[in-house]
């Protein structure tokens, strides 16, 4: 028999139904507009993100460029130019062959200096030969030894040139300023790692004096750019050893 009283208890169902179904529509809402938002929020930090990485990275482009404007500057000044002004000022003083000799000295420096500036065609050529190459082009002005244990493993062209750079660094350096006559290179590519050293019996020097120079600076620039380590070990009177490490992927 029907009730009245199973009526209302059906109604009073039907509204606790609806109350719970409009309370978790409310929430999947409220979750939902929540969700939204955060998206909204990462995406604001990761443009923000992107727009501070590109700002850095012009910066870093700029302050780059100045260097390398500095640093050619001081090569041109401090060798080439150099080199032709005590030619000028011996015109009278030298006869014809010692003149000669000098010219092609100086010729010389212009070609390592542009070689320098020239980015090598990095596809065609192994990081040892790449190397070995540079170096017999030096060895006319100091004894070089060259040993390297390598593998065929693929090398990415960023880090050929930026290992290849430093060594170009660090040999100029020598020539300059180490007063040495001999330098060893020792080049090492096994699975997983890259081991590069050069040591010289140089002259040595002490190195807190040195550690704003542009040219250590510019081998922690390209040190940074190929997430390699390294260490300088030097002292006056004892040579200098330079050994960089890091992992091939």
């Amino acid at each position: 028999m029907w009730r009245w009283e199973d009526q209302d208890q059906i109604i009073v169902w039907i509204w606790i139904g609806i109350g719970l179904f409009l309370l978790t529509t409310v929430l999947i809402t409220a979750l939902v507009i929540n969700y939204l938002k955060s998206i909204k929020k990462n995406k604001q930090k990761v443009s923000q993100l992107v727009r501070n990485t590109q700002k850095e990275y012009q910066e870093n482009i700029l302050h780059l460029q100045d260097r390398d404007r500095e640093r050619l500057a001081e090569e041109l000044h401090d060798n080439i130019i150099s080199q032709l002004n005590l030619i000028r000022l011996s015109l009278h003083d030298k006869n014809t062959e010692q003149l000669n000799w000098d010219l092609k000295r100086s010729m010389q420096l212009i070609r390592e200096f542009s070689h320098n500036l020239t980015p090598p065609d990095l596809d065609e050529i192994e990081l040892e030969d790449l190397i070995a190459d540079y170096l017999d082009q030096i060895s006319k002005n100091i004894e070089v030894i060259f040993r390297h244990i390598t593998i065929k493993i693929p090398i990415s062209n960023p880090v050929k040139l930026n290992l290849f750079r430093i060594v170009q660094e660090l040999i100029t350096n020598i020539l300059k300023h180490a007063a040495a006559t001999r330098v060893d290179v020792s080049l090492r590519i096994s699975l997983g790692y890259l081991v590069l050293i050069i040591e010289d019996n140089g002259c040595g020097f002490i190195m807190e004096s040195q550690s704003g120079g542009i040219g250590l600076r510019n081998i922690q620039s390209r040190a940074q750019k190929i997430k390699a380590i390294y260490k300088i070990k030097t002292q006056p009177e004892k040579g200098t050893k330079f050994i960089a490490c890091m992992a091939i992927q």
